[in-house]
């Protein structure tokens, strides 16, 4: 094989000055965008595993408390044999948690944010839904994205792309009970 020879094949091409430019080109840009481009597709990758959640989905939705105060859910899913309400928790860095301490710390670089335990609001929450559709089981769940990490664990109620429980992915989900369609049906009309 003489290399020579494919090197001065490429010289004479008309078509390798360009194409070898357009391909530095694009080099450059993806070397340059990497950090959005990176970002964005975390961003799908994470919408698709929340989707993939469940039978059905409701997004973004706003019930009330029961005490003239609202509140916004941001996902409620149809499993097949109960409603699970997932807050999505948008945070990076590492987080550092338990159940019952009131107040959650957040880590990115050397700075530390506190924030308060979204598992009381999400309890909350759990409870006016479950007042609405009494007859069925209500489950809640934290959902972070893959930019959080936990080095010293979390609670169970908490969920990321990595962990998402085999029983709530739609591929593998049975039938949902009666019951549970009706309730579901009670949900929609109120939103």
């Amino acid at each position: 094989m003489n290399i020579e020879y494919y090197i001065d094949q490429l010289g004479t091409s008309k078509f390798a000055l360009p194409v070898g430019i357009t391909l530095l080109a694009l080099s450059i840009i993806l070397i340059i965008n990497w950090r959005k481009l990176r970002h964005h597709w975390l961003e799908w990758t994470t919408r698709r595993c929340l989707n993939a959640i469940g039978i059905k989905q409701m997004k973004d939705i706003v019930f009330s408390d029961g005490l003239d105060g609202k509140f916004k859910i941001d996902r409620l899913v149809m499993l097949h044999d109960s409603i699970l309400l997932i807050a999505f928790k948008p945070y990076s860095g590492n987080i550092y948690c338990a159940e019952s301490i009131p107040e959650w710390t957040q880590v990115v670089g050397k700075k530390s944010y506190k924030f308060n335990n979204p598992l009381f609001d999400l309890e909350n929450q759990v409870t006016a839904i479950q007042g609405i559709v009494p007859k069925v089981p209500v489950r809640g769940a934290l959902f972070f994205d893959h930019s959080a990490k936990f080095p010293k664990g979390h609670p169970q109620k908490v969920l990321n792309p990595d962990n998402i429980p085999e029983y709530y992915l739609r591929s593998t989900s049975p039938e949902p009970r009666g019951e549970i369609l009706q309730s579901w049906e009670s949900l929609l009309k109120l939103h």
